[in-house]
């Protein structure tokens, strides 16, 4: 069963360093599951009486960035943690986080076939 080893996430937390205002900070990561992102998508979006939808982009990564950081130097990574770091930090842990949405056009994925 080799070959489906390749379609899990990784068990493993990766010990990753950042470099934010001349100093090193090392945090250990983990990747987010397929069905665990679109969770915390779904947590995201807020449906309207009128027939709209919006998504909240700040509550997606900081519910992303909470699961994805298992170890900081700060301890927890809470809501309060996030609100109070300065935006060019923010912006570090932000490339951690998946995109929420991919933009792929239905015509690309028939054109290309499911290999890519």
């Amino acid at each position: 069963m080799e070959e489906l080893d390749k379609v899990y996430t990784g068990n493993e937390n990766k010990e990753i360093e950042l470099e934010f205002e001349g100093r090193k900070i090392l945090i250990r990561v983990r990747e987010l599951g397929w069905s665990e992102k679109n969770q915390i998508l779904s947590q995201c979006f807020t449906y309207q009486t009128d027939g709209s939808v919006s998504f909240n982009f700040d509550r997606y990564f900081k519910l992303a960035i909470s699961k994805i950081i298992v170890q900081a130097p700060w301890g927890e990574t809470t809501n309060i943690f996030l609100n109070r770091i300065k935006p060019a930090f923010g912006a570090l842990l932000e490339k951690l986080v998946p995109k929420a949405f991919e933009e792929v056009k239905a015509n690309d994925f028939f054109a290309k076939g499911q290999n890519g």
